[in-house]
């Protein structure tokens, strides 16, 4: 694999990918998906004792062209190295009943279970590409990003996994706010909770809007830890998006919206 770009998920039968029986009637065709949406993709590789050797959590955009073209263009986060933006295509196709398959063939060779829901507004894929089970899915992107963010506070939760040494020692879940102020001021307060065990977190720094309706964030914790933070906007207004967060000592992905 040339990237480390996996998704959750189990590994699915090899014919699942190959083709998907017409059950019932239906109104999708490849023009369903038709756009330019959000992209949530991880997963974690097993070894053959059963445990996690390898963890990628990406967010993004995936632009569908309503024909036979997608491109997914990424953040990713792995327990081996932070940040790393990456850009996979190839082709997808939907059938009358919204199911379908997609194939990447540059950035990384992997298959796809695809389906589309919500009239097309929304998308789930799971495949693998040899190495990894895969998962994703996401949601229409709004026509015109934030401009800028309303100041307040935004609820958010999430799943992710501890690391020492670039090695993965623990799973947990967070749940947390982000508050958003002026002069482009970001602070986190969250509560992890893993292995038993709970802690929290708290973090301050700075962000910046960039242009494809998403921002980036450096933040600090008292003890001078740094977190790197990766927020996709679903929505014009900035009130609902996803997330990555990666520091040396874990990576999660969650979701927020305004309180």
């Amino acid at each position: 694999m040339k990237a480390y770009i996996t998704f959750l998920g189990c590994l699915l039968p090899a014919v699942a990918l190959v083709a998907q029986p017409q059950i019932g009637g239906g109104t999708c065709s490849s023009a369903t998906l038709n756009g330019n949406y959000s992209a949530t993709l991880t997963g974690r590789d097993l070894t053959s004792a059963v445990a996690f050797s390898n963890s990628t959590q990406g967010i993004g955009s995936v632009t569908f062209d309503g024909l036979s073209k997608v491109t997914f263009t990424l953040t990713t986060n792995t327990n081996k190295g932070f940040g790393t933006a990456q850009t996979l295509s190839g082709t997808y196709s939907l059938q009358a009943n919204c199911v379908g398959v997609l194939t990447i063939t540059s950035g990384d060779a992997a298959s796809f279970a695809l389906e589309s829901y919500n009239q097309g507004k929304d998308y789930l894929l799971t495949g693998q590409d040899g190495v990894y089970a895969l998962t994703g899915s996401g949601s229409i992107l709004p026509t015109t990003c934030p401009a800028t963010l309303t100041a307040g506070v935004y609820p958010f939760n999430g799943s992710g996994l501890g690391l020492t040494s670039s090695t993965i020692s623990s799973v947990f879940n967070v749940l947390g706010v982000i508050q958003f102020t002026g002069a482009n001021a970001i602070a986190i307060n969250s509560y992890v909770a893993s292995n038993g065990s709970a802690t929290n977190v708290s973090a301050t720094g700075t962000y910046t809007l960039t242009p494809n309706c998403s921002a980036t964030a450096k933040l600090t914790d008292a003890l001078g830890n740094s977190y790197s933070l990766v927020l996709q906007f679903t929505s014009a207004t900035g009130d609902n998006f996803i997330l990555s967060s990666a520091s040396p000592g874990s990576i999660y992905t969650g979701s927020g919206r305004v309180l």
